[in-house]
């Protein structure tokens, strides 16, 4: 009896934040903001992925954080991204390496952080032109990927293409203090 009236209030096109809020309230979970905002995000607007990942994530622990969404799913955390961004533009190719380590320790996988940095890009300050070669050469490494390419190379490649648009931001802000 209860399924049809959800059903229902989902054919009415609402916004997905307010059917989530709808869904909570129905089953009486007390979830966060910030574990919302990942349910969100997550599910990209499907309903039945996040009333999955929803079931899941409570089975697994009694809270529903941001941070138990996101381990539930096995998706990086929006933290991780951070500090491996942080590594990608402003290491050396060498010690961004390092990304190696904490990709195994973490049990993360590759498609998986260059899809997140993906996003991430877009919420950086930068040159449109050097943007778009950027996110242009992640969804080449996305690609090779899906095709199950050697994830040691394409881990190169990701350094490799972080370190030529470090340079690219370089050569602009120089000829910016010339002008």
């Amino acid at each position: 009896m209860a399924l049809p009236f959800v059903l229902w209030i989902i054919s009415l096109n609402l916004s997905p934040e307010y059917c989530y809020q709808f869904s909570l309230h129905w089953t009486r979970l007390d979830v966060p903001d910030s574990g919302l905002a990942a349910l969100v995000r997550l599910s990209n607007g499907d309903m039945r992925k996040a009333l999955n990942i929803l079931q899941s994530t409570h089975m697994a622990s009694q809270k529903i954080t941001e941070e138990a969404v996101y381990l539930c799913t096995g998706n990086p955390l929006p933290k991780d991204i951070e500090q491996i961004s942080y590594w990608l533009l402003n290491e050396s190719f060498a010690e961004s390496f390092k990304l190696s380590e904490t990709k195994t320790r973490k049990g993360l996988a590759l498609i998986d952080i260059v899809r997140e940095v993906t996003m991430f890009v877009f919420k950086i300050k930068m040159p449109s032109d050097v943007r778009v070669q950027l996110i242009n050469d992640l969804a080449d490494i996305e690609y090779r990927l899906s095709f199950g390419c050697n994830d040691k190379l394409q881990l190169g490649s990701l350094i490799a293409i972080f370190t030529k648009a470090r340079s690219a931001l370089v050569a602009v802000r120089a000829l910016c203090d010339k002008a």
